[in-house]
């Protein structure tokens, strides 16, 4: 079995790297902006980047733990809020100021969010400039413009973020539309719809880091399908696809809701979570017989091993020798087709 790719070399690694890189900008320039208002003593604003920048931070441990919705949609409230308080302190009010602020951050919204996630934020922005124009015509801001400030800029304001809101988004819908496809196509098997080996172990390495602080446990079962390059040799390409199709699917029922992925042209994998050390003989041997089945006159036979987290290896990469070692005993001939991890104390 080969090294497990990395997260960067899948779409999701891209977009956490995206994350990263903005979780990094942003707690930047808040604390820019805390360190640049105090030195030329607008204290109050100083404060108010201050007190966000930990925020920004936190929308790390998001992303660390895979998170990377939730850690964009924590950034756009942070930065919203700060761009509101900043308005309603700024001498120059809620005109330029305010189109340029919202309009970066509702496109950047825009860009990185799912549509439900685009939406809230962009209602949070309407509300939060809706306050910002009212307090500024209402005289409760520090504005030394505010005669200048009324309903017909505010409908202006509205307009230019509605601009902003449609283009970014739109951009956005086209690009999933024809970059989809080709993201499925780097994380999916193209014969059996499952997870691919690069996509496993993306997320399998994901699920396991999540598992670690919390004691949990989880089995790593390995399938191979028993001379499957003498079926495909007899029954030829085609109907040898339908066989992988069958096979995906009565493992996906046996396994579910479980991560299940095509590894190999004849090899499957499983990663369950939450399964207590002494169920993980059942669970596999379940999986086992889903994948040993007659059909269309072909009888398709499975050898299977697995490994139990973290009593057999506590990472990604020890597990599947773990988990490999036991596919090779249940090639004995006297397994059964079925191999258990050695016991360890």
């Amino acid at each position: 079995m080969t090294e497990p790719t990395t997260p960067g070399a899948s779409g999701e690694g891209a977009m956490a790297t995206i994350v990263r890189m903005a979780v990094v900008v942003v707690t930047i320039a808040l604390f820019s902006g805390a360190t640049i208002n105090a030195i030329i003593g607008q204290r109050e604003l100083a404060v108010i980047f201050a007190l966000a920048a930990p925020l920004g931070i936190s929308a790390w441990g998001f992303v660390r733990a895979g998170y990377n919705e939730p850690a964009i949609l924590l950034l756009c409230l942070v930065l919203t809020v700060v761009v509101t308080l900043v308005l309603v302190l700024n001498p120059l009010g809620v005109h330029d100021v305010a189109i340029t602020a919202y309009g970066g951050v509702i496109l950047f919204a825009a860009l990185l969010l799912s549509r439900g996630a685009f939406y809230a934020v962009a209602a949070a922005i309407v509300l939060a400039a809706s306050i910002a124009f009212v307090a500024d015509m209402e005289g409760f801001t520090r504005s030394r413009i505010t005669a200048f400030t009324g309903g017909a800029q505010f409908v202006e304001f509205l307009a230019i973020i509605g601009v902003f809101a449609l283009l970014g988004r739109g951009a956005v819908e086209i690009a999933v539309g024809s970059l989809g496809a080709a993201q499925r196509a780097s994380t999916d098997d193209p014969a059996t719809g499952l997870n691919n080996r690069a996509a496993f172990f993306v997320k399998a390495d994901r699920v396991l880091k999540r598992l670690r602080p919390s004691a949990s446990t989880a089995v790593l079962v390995l399938v191979d399908l028993e001379d499957f390059r003498r079926v495909n040799l007899v029954v030829g390409h085609r109907a040898a696809d339908g066989l992988l199709r069958e096979a995906a699917r009565r493992l996906t029922e046996a396994a579910a809701p479980h991560l299940c992925a095509r590894i190999g042209d004849d090899e499957f994998a499983v990663l369950a979570t939450d399964i207590a050390e002494d169920a993980a003989d059942a669970f596999a041997r379940k999986v086992h017989d889903a994948v040993t089945f007659d059909t269309l006159g072909v009888s398709l036979r499975s050898r299977l091993g697995y490994a139990r987290f973290p009593r057999d290896a506590s990472g990604l990469e020890s597990l599947l020798l773990a988990a490999e070692s036991a596919l090779a005993q249940a090639k004995q001939p006297d397994a059964g087709r079925f191999g258990r991890p050695a016991d360890r104390i």
